[in-house]
């Protein structure tokens, strides 16, 4: 008599599924808090750089502007040099200037722009801080790129509304289409779903990495070390681009003198 010899591939399906669903648990709680981390790290630099730019990088733009000036009179002295009237020698030089010149005028709009989101900040009440980060938390879980169902565009709105502390727009993107993860049945779809939840883990936590290395990350490191020894940085950065500034100002107002403070 032949022996039957039954098959375990269907008493071990449900094991394994079992197994794969409590990897990808485990995963799903991982790439979270990291996107938690990195999210929260991103907005804070973001922030040193809105504060870095409205309290120094306004001053860096003032002195391109008088740099900007000094070398237009050099321009124009070289080609008086050349036979060229002041007036023929300055609209030749204003001309290959104003691209920069327009370019200056855009980066100070845009420190416009930070100043007001940095205002809006102040206003905002703990409560109001309290429920933003909590709707910053559930929207990244479900929107972060690295997610199954991700949405960069939707994401980037996320942060941007967060940095500003516009609660009303957390809000109304909570309250709109949310939809629900499609449930993976499947040993191989669960397998891909692991596969894909430990790729994005490696990629934000190479990300995380990137932005520990980052200029504005060392300094809000710096501007914390700076804050327990009663000093502001940023202050002091400041105050040493307006010395620059007092000296570039001389020369203009010399180099004016020199053609008649034309």
């Amino acid at each position: 008599m032949k022996k039957i010899i039954k098959s375990n591939t269907i008493l071990d399906e449900p094991l394994e599924k079992r197994e794969l669903e409590k990897a990808i648990s485990e995963k799903e709680k991982k790439l979270n808090a990291l996107i938690e981390e990195v999210g929260q790290l991103k907005i804070d630099l973001t922030i040193v750089k809105q504060e870095y730019d409205v309290k120094v990088g306004r001053l860096y733009l003032k002195l391109d502007e008088l740099d900007l000036e000094i070398l237009k009179f050099k321009k124009i002295e070289d080609l008086i040099n050349k036979g060229f009237s002041f007036e023929e020698a300055q609209k030749i030089v204003e001309e290959t200037l104003k691209k920069r010149r327009e370019q200056i005028k855009e980066e100070y709009k845009k420190l416009d722009e930070e100043e007001e989101e940095i205002e809006s900040r102040k206003g905002i009440s703990d409560e109001e801080k309290e429920e933003l980060k909590k709707l910053w938390y559930k929207l990244a879980h479900k929107f972060h790129p690295d997610k199954t169902n991700g949405n960069e565009e939707m994401m980037k709105k996320i942060n941007k509304a967060y940095a500003k502390g516009d609660l009303e727009a957390l809000r109304a993107i909570d309250q709109g289409e949310m939809g629900d993860d499609i449930e993976v049945k499947t040993i191989e779809a669960l397998k891909n779903k692991l596969a894909r939840l430990e790729k994005s883990i490696k990629k934000i936590s190479q990300e995380f990495e990137q932005l520990r290395h980052s200029e504005w990350y060392i300094l809000r490191e710096n501007i914390e070390k700076a804050k327990k020894q009663k000093r502001d940085i940023l202050g002091e950065l400041a105050d040493k681009v307006l010395t620059d500034i007092a000296k570039k100002e001389n020369q203009v107002g010399d180099l004016k003198k020199k053609y008649g403070q034309r």
